[in-house]
């Protein structure tokens, strides 16, 4: 069963579910690609939610949804601890004791005592989506520029995101993990048992960079992480006891030690790009988890060739209004890139992406070329009327 909300929607996914015959509630009816699929009444849809049940979602404003008509499923109870950053560090402090973490209101941030805090720390919306309003603070002379930013970020995103996306009623402050950073789809299957599906890389600009603009994927990717992944994901289990289901999730490798940062529930990575295991090694995620099977890592990294494989996420600037912006000038953003995969223009009123592009490289350069580079001279503003003279 799936969830879909049609504001992001990878192709193939609906290629994918057309062909499993996946029972199917659509949250909107504005995608041409979703009039390709039949959709189910809330009444047929909830009530089949069972605790053996698969289910998935394309993004997390669907949660809402299952706390509206599911609220006591095992799914939706999972869904909410995990979403909730505070209450998965709380989830988590038998297996990190000594990790700092403190969640306060918006109202105590702002009069928490410095000298009360272990820098360096990061701060963000308990519950939140992508880098919005994720900020490193290194030291105490950099927190009360950081709370302007915050403060900022939180009113510009608030006609954006509904609360089950972002919410800034209770913000997150925990401890900088150093190290490499990791994404991972991957499910529980019905025995309980972990299954890896797509490993990515997070590629930053320098060490105060919370930006998802760059993830990429190689097999010196893989061969370097997916031991630990499947280590952390047994133990994990321990905890959390799910069972057919699916997460994205993050963590670093800090002094050989896997160090999680948020697992979002029943979903993939955001915004379709969990499609670039797709390109990178042929794994359909979709299909794996609800046909119940694995990659066959020991034959995808035989297979792999040496390429990088990356997908870039076009964000509109922070600093700039979305009700501003005329139009974007994609076929001059596509020359940026050497080799495009697949490139997917974004028009959704609820996220500031504008385009998501699947891409490979025969070394790094390009990517540290593309994570450097301006957005906004591919965007091209509004007129605006001047004011009359008084």
């Amino acid at each position: 069963m799936i969830l879909i909300n049609d504001q992001i929607i990878s192709p193939i996914l609906v290629e994918s579910i057309q062909e499993l015959n996946v029972p199917v509630f659509k949250q909107g009816n504005r995608s041409e690609m979703l009039k390709a699929l039949k959709g189910m009444e809330a009444e047929e849809f909830f009530p089949l939610i069972t605790e053996q049940q698969k289910l998935l979602t394309n993004s997390e404003s669907c949660l809402a949804l299952l706390e509206s008509y599911a609220p006591d499923s095992v799914q939706n109870h999972w869904a909410k601890q995990l979403k909730d950053k505070g209450a998965f560090r709380q989830i988590l402090s038998s297996m990190y004791p000594d990790y700092f973490y403190k969640v306060v209101s918006l109202d105590e941030l702002n009069k928490i005592s410095v000298e009360d805090i272990p820098f360096p720390v990061v701060i963000k919306p308990s519950k939140g989506y992508s880098s919005v309003g994720v900020y490193k603070v290194k030291s105490a002379d950099q927190w009360e520029d950081t709370l302007h930013k915050l403060s900022t970020d939180l009113l510009l995103i608030k006609n954006i995101y509904n609360k089950e996306v972002i919410n800034g009623e209770s913000i997150l402050i925990e401890k900088w993990i150093f190290g490499e950073e990791y994404a991972v789809d991957g499910y529980y299957d019905h025995d309980g048992n972990p299954v890896i599906l797509n490993i990515f890389k997070r590629l930053f600009q320098d060490e105060y960079d919370t930006s998802d603009r760059i993830y990429y994927t190689s097999k010196q990717v893989i061969h370097e992480i997916y031991d630990d992944i499947l280590t952390f994901m047994h133990k994990f289990r321990k905890i959390v006891p799910v069972k057919n289901f699916p997460i994205h999730f993050e963590v670093r490798k800090s002094n050989h030690t896997i160090i999680p940062i948020e697992m979002n529930p029943l979903r993939f990575a955001g915004a379709g790009t969990t499609d670039l295991g797709y390109y990178a090694y042929g794994c359909n995620v979709y299909k794996h988890y609800f046909q119940g099977t694995s990659p066959d890592w020991e034959e995808v990294l035989r297979d792999m060739d040496d390429s990088i494989y990356s997908f870039f996420c076009a964000e509109i600037p922070m600093d700039i209004s979305q009700n501003l912006i005329k139009s974007i000038n994609h076929q001059s953003f596509k020359k940026q890139f050497q080799q495009i995969l697949e490139y997917r223009e974004i028009q959704a009123t609820n996220d500031r992406t504008f385009a998501i592009v699947f891409f490979r490289s025969e070394t790094m350069e390009e990517l540290y070329r593309l994570l450097q580079m301006d957005l906004r001279p591919f965007i091209t503003l509004k007129e605006i009327e001047h004011l009359r003279e008084r």
